[in-house]
């Protein structure tokens, strides 16, 4: 048995719903930091599920940036505290904060229980 040949509506409709699907935006692991590219040159920064496995439960957190900080590479964006380490997390681009968690600000210790991607610190804007 041969497979009937689409036609030509159904072939154009399956390439406008291939052209126009969304994908999944690409997250990158660095450092135990999560990058998220948003648009051209901005990114979305959080906390891995790795680096909070690593860490435990997180007691402090301090969030040493603000809405229109120039970061360089490897300023600290987060310090935490924990039941078993103190640590300090990095950013990897140098570049403009556009945007700050105000959830992690307001309650640290929320990022114990959120999901990877709501545990997000800043957003970025690359120079």
């Amino acid at each position: 048995m041969t497979e009937q040949p689409h036609t030509f509506w159904q072939r154009l409709v399956a390439w406008w719903h291939g052209r126009h699907a969304t994908a999944a935006p690409e997250i990158t692991i660095k450092d135990g930091v999560w990058l998220e590219q948003r648009d051209q040159g901005h990114y979305r920064l959080g906390l891995s599920s790795d680096a909070l496995e690593q860490i435990g439960d997180i007691s402090f957190a301090d969030l040493p940036i603000m809405t229109d900080d120039q970061l360089a590479a490897g300023d600290d964006i987060l310090e935490v505290e924990s039941d078993k380490a103190v640590e300090n997390f990095k950013t990897p681009f140098a570049g403009t904060v556009t945007k700050v968690n105000q959830d992690l600000v307001v309650d640290p210790a929320t990022i114990n229980h959120n999901a990877q991607a709501a545990n997000w610190i800043l957003e970025l804007q690359v120079a």
